[in-house]
């Protein structure tokens, strides 16, 4: 093995230190090394120094100017320091030394998507559609069907089943799925188009790993127990960060990007989007330190650690050049972090973003969710993962003071202005009605509702699983117990009405 070939291996198993060293030593070999600058531009960018991996990406790309995947990093790079066009300019200028390649116009549509180009994506996907066959032809396709009704005709869902017989790869076939069910439900065809959906779904629960509702329970009762009143103010020390962290928290496809873009249209809200960073990043530092996982970890946290903690999320902040009175983390999952989120952060706000259940799961059901979540895509153990959150969220609400707003999808969709102004009273903000132009802005949205967000309010989409209820229901053995359990999640008596 050469060189290089050692370097790139160090690198793929994360050991950036030891492949720092190779691509250095070639560098002294031959300071024109392009592929040693891009080694070095990589790694640049797993340690999240963004400025570093520009000026030694554009290195590489001058030395290298051919090759895409430079430039393709590059893009990604301008993307994190905040510079968007010029990432746009780099992925544009793929596109035209790789006229022939679909995965240049399908990186293109992402970026498009990513800032609400939703015309300018919907050309570059048609593009991309129009190069030799590949696997991403798939994804392209995928993301074609996704951005309104009929944008897949009858000569193109026949091409995706040529695609779907020709492929192997056990994560295109279920994108190929999700892709058929969305084009057959715009035709109208609503049995293709339910037949598409379960079988993505059962294709997809087979890659992920197993999930039990015993040890979720048993993970939710350890949450409980820890994090109970006397715990969380026990470690209320008063201080307070420069910013209010404010974080979006529910099941998956609850309508967090919406309630996000429209606060994202006040002046002092921003967002972090759906980050990790809780449970990526702080939660596995604690756990290195202590020894223990979430959220035994949190047990014994001392002031060192806790101001440590802190100063990662500021940072993480700081890096995306936000300096908001009002910063959201939309993540709907840190719901079960609420008590270690109150730890760090005593003057941090939670919105629980509540969903009917069956419109919710619909959305799930008929959705490629890039995650490696079983419960995703098995409609009982949705249900399960359901019952464990709402089962949480009632203890945060008797142990985490008035620190919860809970704020019902059906209400925003129905009166938002309402909605709205009762929420901004309670983060205690001024209503601007640039909150309901919220699908009017350019702003970064990532996720799968990027394109859904840049629409005005579709009243009808909790009503969308009604054209396949007989069918959906038959996907849960206990049907009778998928109904809420509160009437607050009943779209048919909203709280408050």
């Amino acid at each position: 093995m050469n060189v290089l070939a050692r370097a790139n291996k160090l690198l793929s198993e994360n050991k950036l230190k030891q492949a720092e060293f190779h691509f250095k030593s070639l560098l002294e070999a031959n300071p024109n090394q392009g592929e040693a600058l891009f080694g070095l531009g990589r790694i640049a960018m797993r340690l999240e120094k963004y400025p570093e991996a520009v000026y030694l990406l554009q290195k590489a790309c001058q030395r290298l100017p051919k090759v895409l995947d430079p430039l393709f990093a590059l893009a990604d790079a301008f993307d994190a320091l905040q510079k968007p066009h010029y990432a746009q300019d780099i992925l544009e200028h793929c596109c035209q030394i790789a006229p022939h390649n679909g995965e240049v116009f399908y990186r293109l549509a992402q970026h498009q998507l990513v800032y609400g180009f939703i015309e300018q994506a919907k050309q570059s996907l048609v593009r991309g559609l129009a190069c030799p066959d590949h696997n991403v032809s798939l994804y392209l396709y995928y993301e074609l069907a996704y951005l309104g009704p009929k944008t897949i005709d009858s000569a193109q869902i026949a091409h995706l089943h040529t695609l779907l017989r020709g492929t192997q790869n056990k994560h295109a076939k279920v994108v190929a799925h999700y892709a058929l069910g969305k084009s057959y439900h715009g035709l109208g065809d609503k049995n293709q188009a339910f037949a598409h959906y379960r079988l993505a779904n059962k294709l997809q629960a087979k890659l992920c790993p197993a999930f039990s509702a015993t040890a979720f329970n048993t993970h939710i009762d350890k949450i409980k127990t820890l994090f109970n009143a006397k715990f969380i103010a026990s470690l209320h020390d008063g201080l307070k960060a420069s910013f209010t962290p404010v974080f979006i928290v529910g099941m998956p496809r609850c309508g967090s990007t919406l309630l996000e873009q429209m606060l994202c249209q006040h002046p002092k809200v921003a967002s972090l989007g759906d980050s990790d960073i809780f449970n990526a990043k702080l939660m596995t530092h604690l756990s290195k330190v202590t020894g223990q996982t979430f959220p035994d970890c949190m047990a014994d946290i001392n002031g060192e650690m806790r101001s440590k903690l802190r100063q990662m999320y500021a940072d993480e902040v700081a890096k995306q050049q936000l300096g908001h009175q009002y910063i959201i983390n939309r993540l709907a999952a840190n719901f079960e972090a609420i008590g270690a989120i109150k730890a760090l952060f005593p003057n941090a706000l939670f919105i629980d973003m509540r969903r009917s259940f069956y419109p919710m799961a619909w959305s799930v059901f008929t959705h490629y969710l890039d995650t490696n979540k079983a419960f995703c895509c098995d409609m009982d153990m949705l249900q399960d993962y359901y019952q464990g959150y709402d089962s949480l969220m009632q203890h945060w609400h008797q142990n985490a003071d008035n620190s919860i707003y809970t704020q019902h999808y059906e209400q925003l969709t129905d009166k938002p202005e309402q909605a709205l102004r009762k929420l901004c009273n309670w983060l205690d903000i001024v209503y601007t009605e640039q909150s309901l132009d919220y699908h009017k802005s350019n702003k970064a949205v990532t996720g799968l509702s990027r394109a859904q967000v840049r629409q005005p309010l579709h009243l009808g989409a909790n009503l969308a699983y009604k054209h396949y209820e007989l069918a959906f229901l038959g996907c849960f053995k206990r049907g009778e117990q998928t109904r809420p359990a509160h009437p607050e999640t009943d779209p048919a008596q909203p709280a408050g009405e």
